[in-house]
């Protein structure tokens, strides 16, 4: 029996293991147009397999990119796109900077702050009293879930 555990591990595993296959075998194609006619059908068969991907703009684009990656960027064919590199693989994102604002309460949070600036700022009246009624219920629901003991 073989089990997956002691297989080859898989670069993108949504595509599953046939399509990994298959991209193998196109690169051991010696033929240059029956290498391209092989990927264009692969191509095909990953836009099958993930119809979700057709609604991001250039979903093409994204599957040569996958099809690349699949084939450790050993594959030579014509692409429509550029070929990507592998230094483009292994480059980390920037860091995500994070607003470093300090709260007097953190179980109410930055909202509730800015809400009441807002009914501050307001004349009085109606508008004023609803508004107020609303911080006062959201701060009431926010204490509960954050103080699970009352």
């Amino acid at each position: 029996m073989n089990y997956n555990t002691s297989r080859e591990q898989l670069i993108i595993p949504e595509y599953g293991r046939h399509v990994q296959k298959m991209v193998k075998h196109a690169t051991s194609i010696a033929d240059k147009s029956e290498r391209q006619k092989c990927v264009q059908a692969i191509i095909s068969y990953m836009g099958q397999m993930n119809p979700h991907l057709r609604d991001i703009p250039d979903y093409k684009h994204k599957l040569w990119d996958h099809l690349y990656f699949m084939s450790e960027f050993k594959l030579d064919v014509d692409s429509p796109y550029e070929k990507p590199s592998p230094e483009k693989l292994a480059e980390k994102p920037d860091i995500v900077k994070y607003p470093k604002t300090k709260f007097s309460f953190s179980y109410y949070g930055k909202h509730i702050e800015t809400m009441i600036e807002t009914a501050i700022k307001m004349k009085d009246g109606e508008e004023k009293q609803i508004l107020t009624g609303m911080i006062v219920n959201h701060m009431k629901k926010c204490y509960i879930a954050w103080s699970k003991s009352s």
